[in-house]
């Protein structure tokens, strides 16, 4: 993401203690004599503060060079500009600046127009009691004085300052913490002389930076904002080049230390688990030493650390990779550093039919997680993020893995084809050589099954969006998500609609354009039904209670007659507009993951009961094995598990005896739970869903942030599965590729299966080449351990994966072969 994407830092080194700095324009020697001894007189009083910044502790020791960062005169070097309300905290030793902060010459800065400026302001210091869960919780991010707050313009604007000609070094940081703008996109230029960056920013919680050199002259330094939407501004330090090391050192990098994630009371309350086993030691060998890193491979399906030793194995390897027509396949492999070595750079030619555009490269990125969804104080540094790769600065000793994706051409013709990779570091390069084998196979699709997945919907950001610009980026950004879906096979999700309850003459006011932008969208992407439909439960009980019940039917009561009446009329007004426009059945979920106590079961049977007397399907996030549930059972269509649970017996029998569906939501391979079961995730989208009965995998979510989206530590709760850069294009994470890998597995073996059936109905060698293909397939079947949930334990090991694939393909190609006549 380069300089223009950072994590920043909490309170660990800002005080609270505002300062205000003005300046007036008395002669010049008057004016720095005064300064001076004011500044030194504050710096020793900030000695005595318990919560001193650092840099300014640094600075009392520096003399008169503290001069440097103080905002004195036009004639001097101004330093530090905090943008932000009249009211906010200031970071200490900044100049607090408005948006009403127009230029004057006197004070020797400011806005070039305060017309089209606004300043917004949302701090979050402390943890809050959530009613509905009953928790103490943090805040979305921990905000400190620089970005609490900002000044957003909605047109071109400069800020502008007065320094003596010179040379300068000018330090800029964009973002809001304020929830209000999450459908905000902002995306603007920053020009400082001659150079330019440009920013965009989702909504909120989210922050860049970004870094300019230029000469002024005899008219103010001029940072220049130019929007394509809106711009927002946090802070700006400008200094002489000559004082970079002081400024960089005492203020820039302490902002951006990633170590302090959250505040030094926060933080000092997390504890890092350590790296699993890394390996025996791995001592490189001569030619290694030589060009300063060791290259090897592992299975894609094993994680590898920042510390994970090569096998003897595994170095110099030549990468090997089998696929049809039309199917991407990822390989990969691993430089380890021997020394830290800048301006990595890896580039691909062309592998037979696959052009060097069709391959991704990108490289896998580190995150500290959480080992669970809602942990707090415990954090693992796990592979996750698959950045696109530019060029990488390498750390010695730290692993970086390289992840290429092969997007196999439609019409690419079957044979063995070799080509190789090419990684370059500091004047050294390692050829890695490839050998693809395309089969002569054409996966089909299965029509039975669906790969659905949970989504919180850009297109409902887009209809709340104030700007063209804005509602063109989520609109874009919800078309770029559904072709990355049906990439990775999915062609499914969930769905809401906006369901106020009656108004006082029962009518409904429902908004339907939304839904209907989002069914749009549906079909074009060729996305299959039913589609799972929320609808606003909740705000109809409080209607009738006059409260709402929390997290899981948390307090929960039992709501009076009307409710159920008005339940089934919402639900008979929204078939009625489905009908009518030819949309998809909807499945109606009214509650999700309900408790299984007395009153939720009751208040289930209540609603599912409601929902039912429309005369639709119920869809319903509870277990069916557990007892407690067993009221809920005649008025539930469609039961999604967690687990592949009830096995497969019971489910098959249920389905054909009250034609009852069973879906899964594998939250234990979606980041939920743990980021790195990525044979567990294949293993779940493909064997094991062909083993499981069940019809439907949708796990919970497709993108889940609660705060920073690159912080998995900030928030109630981590934030997992994919990512996006700062365009909206989906960044994908390494279960999101496992995901895809099973889906594929799936379909060859779903295949195999329609080609047997066909090949029996031939007769003569075909249908002897079946009963040969039937009993390789059995000898899969019978390979699986089959589980409730496939994580890591009990699951083969990383190669087997693609040698039952391979036994899969083969006998594909035999069946091919035996009904062609070949």
């Amino acid at each position: 993401m380069g300089e223009m994407r950072m994590r920043l830092i909490g309170e660990s080194r800002i005080s609270r203690q505002g300062a205000k700095t003005q300046r007036h324009p008395w002669r010049f020697w008057g004016l720095c004599a005064r300064k001076f001894f004011s500044w030194w007189q504050a710096i020793g009083i900030a000695r005595k503060r318990a919560r001193t910044p650092p840099f300014l502790r640094r600075l009392s020791a520096l003399g008169p060079a503290a001069m440097l960062l103080a905002p004195l005169c036009a004639t001097a070097a101004p330093g530090l500009f905090d943008f932000g309300t009249e009211k906010s905290e200031l970071w200490e030793g900044f100049v607090r600046v408005t948006a009403k902060g127009q230029y004057d010459a006197g004070a020797g800065h400011g806005w070039r127009t305060a017309e089209g400026l606004r300043a917004v302001a949302k701090a979050f210091r402390e943890r809050v009691e959530i009613k509905s869960r009953g928790t103490m919780e943090p805040p979305p991010i921990w905000t400190n004085p620089i970005t609490e707050d900002a000044v957003i313009g909605d047109r071109s604007n400069a800020f502008q300052v007065r320094v003596e000609p010179g040379e300068y070094g000018i330090y800029c940081v964009f973002g809001t913490s304020d929830p209000g703008l999450r459908a905000q996109y902002f995306d603007f230029t920053v020009r400082v002389g001659g150079q330019e960056r440009r920013v965009q920013i989702e909504g909120c919680y989210q922050f860049r930076t970004a870094r300019f050199r230029a000469r002024a002259g005899s008219d103010p330094l001029a940072i220049e904002f130019d929007p394509a939407s809106k711009w927002v501004a946090n802070a700006i330090v400008v200094w002489p080049v000559a004082d970079a090391e002081t400024v960089e050192r005492d203020i820039i990098r302490p902002f951006e230390d990633r170590t302090f994630l959250l505040p030094p009371e926060e933080w000092s309350k997390w504890k890092e688990e350590p790296e699993p086993d890394a390996g025996p030691p791995h001592e490189p060998g001569a030619a290694d030493k030589a060009r300063g890193f060791t290259v090897f491979t592992r299975p894609y399906l094993e994680c590898v650390y920042p510390g994970t030793n090569p096998r003897p194995g595994d170095c110099d390897p030549t990468l090997r990779v089998f696929a049809t027509p039309g199917e991407c396949e990822p390989a990969n492999f691993i430089v380890r550093p021997i020394r830290d070595m800048r301006g990595a750079t890896v580039a691909a030619g062309a592998i037979g039919p696959v052009p060097p555009s069709a391959i991704d490269i990108r490289h896998v990125r580190y995150m500290r997680a959480r080992p669970n969804y809602t942990v707090s104080g415990r954090y693992r540094e796990v592979p996750d993020i698959l950045e696109r790769f530019g060029a990488l600065d390498l750390k010695a000793g730290r692993n970086e893995r390289i992840w290429l994706t092969l997007r196999i051409p439609e019409d690419a013709k079957a044979g063995l084809y070799r080509g190789e990779v090419s990684f370059q570091c500091e004047g050294a390069t390692a050829k890695i050589p490839i050998e693809l084998r395309v089969l002569p196979i054409r996966l089909r699709e299965d029509p039975s099954k669906i790969f659905g997945i949970y989504y919180r919907h850009p297109l409902d950001l887009m209809f709340e969006a104030k700007d063209d610009a804005s509602k063109e980026y989520f609109r874009r950004k919800a078309e770029m998500e559904h072709r990355d879906m049906v990439a990775h096979g999915t062609r499914n999700v969930v769905l809401s609609i906006y369901t106020p309850p009656a108004d006082a003459s029962g009518n409904f006011a429902f908004r339907w354009e939304p839904l209907a932008a989002k069914l749009a969208m549906w079909k074009t992407h060729g996305f299959v039904g039913p589609v799972v439909m929320s609808f606003n439960t909740d705000g109809v009980y409080e209607k009738y209670v006059k409260e709402r019940y929390g997290s899981h039917l948390r307090g929960v009561k039992n709501p009076p007659p009307a409710f159920s009446e008005e339940i089934t009329r919402m639900v008979k007004a929204i078939e009625v507009e489905r009908t009518a426009r030819g949309w998809p059945e909807f499945l109606y979920y009214p509650v999700d993951e309900p408790g299984h106590g007395m009153a939720e079961v009751a208040f289930m049977v209540t609603v599912l009961k409601a929902c039912k007397a429309a005369g639709v399907r119920t869809y319903s996030t509870a277990d069916p094995t557990v007892e407690a549930f067993a009221p809920m059972r005649p008025h539930v269509d469609v039961w999604c598990t967690q687990p592949f649970a009830p096995d497969r017996e019971t489910v098959l029998a249920d389905s054909k005896a009250r034609h009852v569906e069973y879906w899964c939501y594998p939250n234990h391979v979606n980041g939920e739970n743990d980021h790195t079961p990525v044979a567990g995730a294949r293993m779940t989208y493909g064997f094991g869903f062909w083993r499981s009965g069940f019809r439907t995998l949708i796990p919970w979510i497709y993108s889940s942030s609660s705060g920073d989206p690159f912080n998995y530590l900030d928030g109630y709760c981590q934030d997992f599965f994919n990512r996006s850069e700062a365009d909206g294009t989906p960044m994908p994470v390494v279960l999101w590729e496992a995901y895809r890998e099973g889906y594929d597995d799936y379909r060859y073996i779903h295949t195999l299966e329609q080609m047997i059936a066909e090949a029996k109905a031939k007769g003569g060698t075909a249908a002897r080449a079946a009963a040969a293909a039937e009993g390789e397939l059995r000898s899969v079947w019978d390979a699986i351990r089959v589980q409730e949930k496939y994580k890591h334990d009990g699951l083969w090991s990383p190669a087997e994966f693609d040698v039952y694939r391979w036994m899969v393909a083969r006998q594909i190609i035999a069946l091919q072969d035996a009904t062609e006549g070949r």
